[in-house]
């Protein structure tokens, strides 16, 4: 079985994927990978440290509103189908996944004409301009969150599924995870990260938070900061007596996750699914500028169930973080209780069920449209 996953630019429209592709290995016997993106974002280093083959094509952002700046894009996405329509012919896959994205775009479009079967997976509460557009096309869209089926037309093929958690996350024990990081059993762990890339915000925040926190012996942390403030933090952070590991980026992040009982991070739709599946409390800080304002509303759903507290990022401070931290921490009661509303939400098994529709998707006849046929024969001319 190959499958060809479209989609780029951050860890959330690559990890879902990959969580998919694990658990097609109970499955299928033999499952082969393929990954399109732009080469601008994220994938460029994630997808060939994971051992997958990845192709790259154009494709920009389309502006909002129609104008001068909207040709360039347009022309783009257009080679970008051709370019597709290439690859599929030379690929062959069975099913196309696209994972978000304006990178995802033009292979998808490209699939579906050409009959091959096609799943998008929208993993935000609101979804982007790119999943409404190709819902009128794929065979099926896999939605995150229940509250995303309102802005879809009717008699689109929708179905909730959660968004896809890697298995490997799961099988982390707390244990674990404490000797990963060499941390003290008898405090409470806060992991504290800002995504793949970091968020200065955040890591301005957390240094105050710490020094606010003065000589509390209940608490350490575990504080990803992203490549460019990671020697301003350990700095700061150096010799404070609150316990503090800084990373620039934690590639094993299940085991920063099984250590830990509280979450400080920003809303993304796979950071809040992997939360929930682990069943833990958090301190959210939406990314202020994300399409849509998407986060705020991915992280009102775990507020609403009382599963995490929102500070909004013009809000942040060291002292206001230092509060909410010490608030949760200080309170086991209210800390347990996030951490059961939290797993309440989770739906670990999304990637599976994700992974079992794209088997019988593939299992379908006539994959090939007459379109697909035409660039084939095309193709085989010499």
């Amino acid at each position: 079985m190959k499958i060809l996953v479209a989609g780029g630019g951050t860890g959330g429209h690559i990890y879902p994927a990959v969580a998919v592709i694990e658990s097609l290995a109970a499955l299928s016997d033999s499952v082969e990978v393929v990954f399109v993106g732009t080469g601008r974002g994220l994938e460029t280093g994630i997808v060939p440290s994971l051992g997958y083959r990845m192709y790259k094509i154009v494709a920009r952002p389309l502006p909002r509103r129609k104008g001068p700046g909207f040709i360039i894009p347009a022309l783009l996405a257009g080679i970008g189908i051709i370019q597709s329509s290439f690859l599929l012919v030379k690929e062959r896959p069975d099913v196309v996944i696209g994972t978000g994205g304006y990178a995802s775009g033009p292979c998808v479009l490209a699939a579906s004409l050409a009959g091959t079967p096609t799943l998008y997976i929208e993993p935000n509460r609101v979804p982007g301009r790119t999943t409404m557009l190709l819902s009128r096309f794929v065979d099926e869209v896999a939605l995150g969150f229940q509250e995303c089926v309102r802005f879809f037309n009717k008699g689109t093929n929708l179905r909730v599924t959660g968004v896809p958690v890697r298995p490997a996350l799961m099988e982390i024990d707390k244990a674990a995870g404490t000797a990963r990081f060499e941390l003290d059993p008898g405090r409470k762990t806060v992991f504290v990260f800002g995504g793949s890339r970091g968020a200065s915000s955040i890591n301005k925040a957390i240094v105050d938070a710490v020094l606010a926190l003065g000589e509390r012996d209940d608490v350490q942390f575990i504080v990803q900061t992203g490549a460019a403030d990671y020697e301003y933090v350990s700095k700061l952070l150096e010799g404070v007596p609150i316990p503090c590991s800084v990373f620039p980026y934690i590639e094993d992040i299940g085991y920063a996750y099984a250590a830990s009982d509280l979450v400080v991070s920003r809303a993304g739709a796979v950071t809040l699914a992997e939360l929930t599946a682990r069943g833990l409390p958090a301190v959210l800080v939406p990314y202020p500028y994300a399409t849509g304002r998407h986060q705020d509303s991915n992280a009102m759903a775990l507020a609403e169930k009382e599963a995490a507290i929102v500070i909004a990022d013009k809000d942040l401070s060291g002292e206001r973080l230092a509060e909410t931290i010490a608030g949760i921490v200080s309170d086991p009661g209210r800390m347990a209780g996030m951490a059961a509303n939290s797993r309440a939400m989770g739906k670990p098994e999304a990637a599976g069920v994700i992974a079992t529709r794209l088997v019988e998707l593939a299992r379908k006849q006539g994959r090939m449209s007459k379109l697909g046929t035409v660039l084939s024969d095309l193709c085989s001319v010499r």
